[in-house]
């Protein structure tokens, strides 16, 4: 007997899903196959878990019909997604490993159950810290809980990301939150964002050292240390956290208002953009539409024709003895940033003799973090929070 159309239907939609799975399982073991190795580690930062559950229990289900109507396509749905589920396995298996070296306990239940960074009700202090072209920039407030010994809260910064044209300091809500629940004032950072007209190379990095000037002589007054400050971002945002506390501590960086700069004592970078003219060149032909785009919006143009905004902007450029330590952590898998700058970067800062740690996701793509909860942002959050407590700054 032939089945309805719709048993039809949903063997079909059911089908498709778990030759996705299968053909994403492969894009994560091989990166360079065109829309596939950019796919494959972007569903297994977002669903990881779930790919291993649900394809285990299509390729059952699949091998069943297959037995049952002896269709050969079938028995192929079976096999994609019984290797989506062993492959997926062994990925999640090798993400775990690495974060469990690094200090991080997974939790697969809070992997299960990961969702977006958004917080309903989050108690947000946000102040102006000042103004742009009659546009006031915020910053977002989250004190922890009191202490009973009265003692000021060590105060972690977030700069987001976004090729430093998109996202606002709401990119991190429930990162933000994690870390206040921990005993430090967290704090975002929002700066003008660059647009086709609007080139904000020498623009953001001043404004951002304008809300530094403002933390240090105001967080006091929310319960902060501004002895005790260290930085995060990631993407583009870590590009600016890197220049931020390099040069801060160098003396190299002017506020764009009055005030002076706090000391950094810690900064972590996520997939930071450390050198922009590499990003301008991809390494990807999709993803790189996005590399030249933010390039030329940031900066005007190409760095053939901004050479020394180019090297303005560069990570590098700000390298000295008294850089804070840095902690870096890099998506062996990103098609938009190509982890070779990172690791060129590491050597140049180790060089001087800056403190630093690099932490390789393997099977990570660009923003492989971002989801709340999953096992990339565990251990991105508990790598920091150890990093942070290695350099005194423990609540």
């Amino acid at each position: 007997m032939k089945p309805s159309l719709p048993v039809r239907l949903i063997t079909g939609l059911i089908s498709i899903l778990l030759s996705v799975f299968g053909l994403a399982t492969l894009g994560s073991f091989i990166p360079t196959i065109p829309v596939l190795g950019e796919l494959g580690p972007t569903l297994t930062a977002m669903f990881g878990p779930w790919i291993v559950i649900l394809s285990a229990l299509g390729a059952i289900w699949a091998y069943k019909r297959a037995r049952a109507n002896g269709r050969r396509r079938t028995m192929i749905v079976a096999a994609l997604a019984g290797l989506a589920a062993l492959g997926m396995s062994f990925i999640q298996y090798q993400q775990i490993k690495v974060a469990t070296i690094h200090g991080a306990k997974i939790s697969l239940v809070e992997a299960l159950k990961a969702g977006p960074q958004a917080v309903d009700g989050l108690k947000v202090e946000s102040i102006t810290y000042t103004q742009f072209e009659g546009q006031g920039l915020p910053m977002d407030l989250i004190r922890p809980a009191p202490r009973t010994d009265g003692k000021a809260a060590p105060i972690f910064i977030y700069v987001h990301g976004g090729g430093w044209g998109a996202q606002t300091l709401k990119q991190r809500e429930a990162d933000t939150k994690w870390f206040a629940d921990r005993g430090y004032l967290a704090i975002s950072i929002d700066y003008t964002l660059s647009t086709k007209d609007r080139h904000t190379w020498n623009i953001a990095e001043p404004q951002l050292g304008c809300a530094l000037a403002w933390i240090n002589a105001n967080a006091a007054r929310y319960g902060g240390d501004p002895a005790r400050i260290a930085l995060w971002g990631e993407s583009a945002g870590g590009n600016l956290v890197l220049n931020l506390a390099y040069r801060a501590n160098l003396g190299s960086l002017t506020p764009s208002c009055l005030g002076s700069l706090p000391a950094i004592r810690a900064v972590a970078a996520l997939y930071p953009v450390v050198d922009p003219a590499r990003m301008y060149r991809p390494v990807d032909p999709i993803l790189g539409v996005f590399g030249r785009m933010m390039g030329d919006n940031y900066t005007g143009g190409s760095p053939e024709r901004y050479p020394d905004r180019y090297k303005a902007i560069a990570s590098a450029t700000h390298i000295s003895a008294k850089a804070p330590p840095t902690l870096l952590i890099i998506p062996e898998a990103d098609h938009l940033v190509d982890p070779a700058a990172a690791y060129g970067f590491e050597e140049k800062t180790r060089a001087a003799r800056v403190e630093t740690r690099l932490i390789r996701m393997p099977y990570a793509e660009h923003s492989f973090d971002i989801k709340s909860g999953s096992i990339g942002n565990q251990m991105v959050r508990q790598t920091m929070l150890q990093f942070l407590a290695e350099q005194g700054l423990k609540p």
